[in-house]
């Protein structure tokens, strides 16, 4: 499989998986002088179940490819921050925190967002976009891998491997940690709501399930449902019919909504990596390792890594520099997003923090900023934790 033009070496970085965080990296390797060949099974444009918001810590990486002022006037809503809140009781606004100019996320459709990217795959003179191509495998070779496709072989230098959360190629690498129970399911579908753009995420809190409601693209609103692993046993058979059910019930308002195209499932959620770059190969987004969607972080996340990569191929050293990035990049947004989970299980906690939210209102919004990444653990204060736990 010879890129056109090229010779020797077919290229100096290959791609596995053209979703945002391999895209991305292909993007910006390219943008550092790298030729790129992408490798993606599928053909663009592709849908996935996703929850579709790219959160402020996202806006930065995609600027810098170009792409924020796109995606932007080609409809993707503003996002200003979360609304709290336990079935039929008043929601808590947190807003989003600012960082060094951003505040606002995007609510992203999905099919139309990775339509951009692979667009921007296709234009970049550097890169070799080349669809319908099914990786095999990846062997190690003097000075670099060769990673079998379905269309033959390719010589690159680095392999960025992007093939999502259960990603096939990490467990041939024997690197894949997981999935650790108790088990995690999201269940998502689009809406069409009458009226204005409605700029806030809603995540309403329920009995071992909470809702999550964002703007995305038009009058339509994704709505998904996050639960644990018996509560999946109500969807056996009845997928559409339960999740309609849930949603009705949880976000009454809602009634006059319009539910629109399929409703899919995806899950179990938590998965690691025993490393994350070894002999050449990087694992990018939620190839790396995934705790959960409940923090909504997953795009944003995956273009901060993509970024990272580019930048750690021109170290000496580039899998230690990747592996010290990814850990800066991660450690504290896992933490938050473990945190978030065990406040899922505990519904008197919820309420009792959005409670205290009366009297640390910016409690939250730090606590958002630590999940993006923007600053650690130690701006919140000890009397602020306090006010969460026991809502005084």
């Amino acid at each position: 499989m010879a890129m056109a033009g090229w010779s020797g070496i077919d290229a100096d970085v290959a791609v596995v998986g053209a979703g945002p965080a391999g895209a991305a990296a292909a993007l910006f390797a390219a943008r550092r002088g790298r030729r790129v060949v992408v490798l993606e099974k599928q053909a663009f444009p592709r849908d996935k179940p996703c929850g579709e918001g790219l959160m402020p810590s996202g806006r930065s990486p995609l600027r810098e490819l170009g792409l924020d002022a796109i995606v932007t006037a080609q409809g993707a809503p503003p996002l200003n921050g979360v609304q709290f809140g336990l079935p039929h009781q008043p929601l808590v606004a947190v807003p989003f925190p600012e960082h060094r100019g951003d505040q606002a996320g995007l609510g992203i459709r999905r099919l139309d967002f990775d339509a951009r990217l692979a667009d921007a795959l296709s234009r970049d003179p550097r890169i070799e976009f080349c669809q319908r191509t099914e990786v095999r495998d990846i062997r190690e070779d003097p000075g670099g891998s060769t990673v079998s496709t379905t269309s033959g072989d390719v010589r690159a230098r680095f392999v960025a491997v992007a093939d999502g959360l259960r990603s096939g190629l990490r467990h041939r690498l024997g690197w894949t940690v997981g999935p650790r129970p108790p088990h995690r399911y999201g269940i998502v579908a689009h809406w069409e709501v009458d009226g204005p753009v409605d700029p806030w995420v809603r995540i309403t809190f329920d009995h071992d399930l909470e809702v999550y409601e964002g703007p995305v693209a038009g009058n339509q609103r994704m709505i998904g449902l996050l639960c644990y692993q018996p509560r999946m046993g109500e969807f056996s058979g009845r997928l559409a019919a339960r999740y309609r059910e849930i949603v009705l019930s949880l976000r009454p308002e809602l009634g006059d909504a319009q539910l629109v195209g399929s409703v899919a499932a995806a899950g179990p959620f938590w998965y690691r990596a025993s490393t994350v770059a070894e002999r050449g190969i990087f694992l990018v987004g939620d190839a790396g390792g995934f705790t959960d969607p409940i923090t909504g972080e997953g795009i944003a996340a995956g273009l901060r890594q993509a970024r990272a990569f580019a930048l750690a191929l021109d170290s000496s050293n580039p899998e230690h520099a990747y592996r010290q990035a990814h850990r800066h990049l991660t450690k504290d947004p896992r933490r938050v997003a473990s945190l978030f989970l065990r406040l899922t299980r505990t519904p008197a906690i919820v309420e009792r923090g959005l409670h205290s939210h009366e009297r640390a209102p910016r409690m939250l919004t730090k606590l958002l900023g630590v999940g993006f990444g923007y600053w650690g653990f130690n701006r919140i204060s000890p009397r602020e934790w306090l006010r969460m736990f026991t809502g005084r």
